[in-house]
């Protein structure tokens, strides 16, 4: 068995370097060659209505600005992770700001985030309330890959792509890392979108 999971975790980081390499070369409307602007970037906006309090919506920046287009990667809570169009993800609210990891991150790094974030996108990985991210612990090895994950929240599309290249979001010094199968899994029912910020650094009140 334990040689099944060794295989299946080559193949799969064979399969996210690859993906990562065709991302960087495609002649796509969404280029990523050396990230510019705000791409691999966090956003929020506000408008996230939970009992007792306003929340924030969270997404990750695919295009360098908002005026790009489809520029953003969310969950927005219907469907799947998707590339959307800034107006679709502030839903008519308040945009808060552009955050990043405390690690200040190369141009190479961000390139990752955004490669991370469209395998996201193409693993059809629906919606969760509960948790940033979930999957199923049982049969998941140490690493928790994009096709592990059945379910996902607008802020584990965020903390999942950081943390999963080491850049820390939010946790102790244990329970950090939400790429890790583990207790990470309820460590994070903690977090949501707006304190998440609190353990990023801000770069700007707009995303143009």
């Amino acid at each position: 068995m334990s040689k099944l999971f060794n295989l299946k975790k080559i193949f799969k980081m064979s399969s996210l370097i690859m993906m990562a390499i065709l991302c960087t070369l495609s002649l796509t409307s969404h280029e990523s060659y050396a990230a510019t602007g705000y791409q691999g970037y966090a956003v929020y906006r506000n408008g996230v209505i939970l009992p007792g309090n306003l929340q924030w919506h969270a997404g990750l920046m695919d295009e360098p600005s908002s005026t790009k287009f489809d520029p953003v990667v969310h969950h927005s809570g219907s469907g799947y992770v998707k590339w959307d169009s800034w107006a679709n993800f502030l839903d008519g609210n308040q945009f808060q700001a552009v955050y990043k990891p405390k690690s200040n991150p190369t141009s190479a790094r961000r390139d990752a985030y955004v490669a991370m974030g469209r395998r996201l996108k193409d693993e059809q990985i629906s919606y969760t309330f509960t948790y940033q991210i979930y999957y199923d612990s049982y049969t998941t090895p140490t690493y928790v890959y994009p096709d592990d994950i059945t379910s996902i929240r607008c802020d584990g599309v965020v903390e999942y792509v950081y943390e999963y290249y080491g850049d820390r979001v939010y946790g102790n010094d244990t329970y950090w890392d939400i790429s890790k199968n583990g207790a990470q899994l309820n460590h994070h029912m903690l977090v949501t979108p707006k304190s998440q910020t609190g353990y990023l650094t801000f770069v700007s009140s707009t995303a143009n």
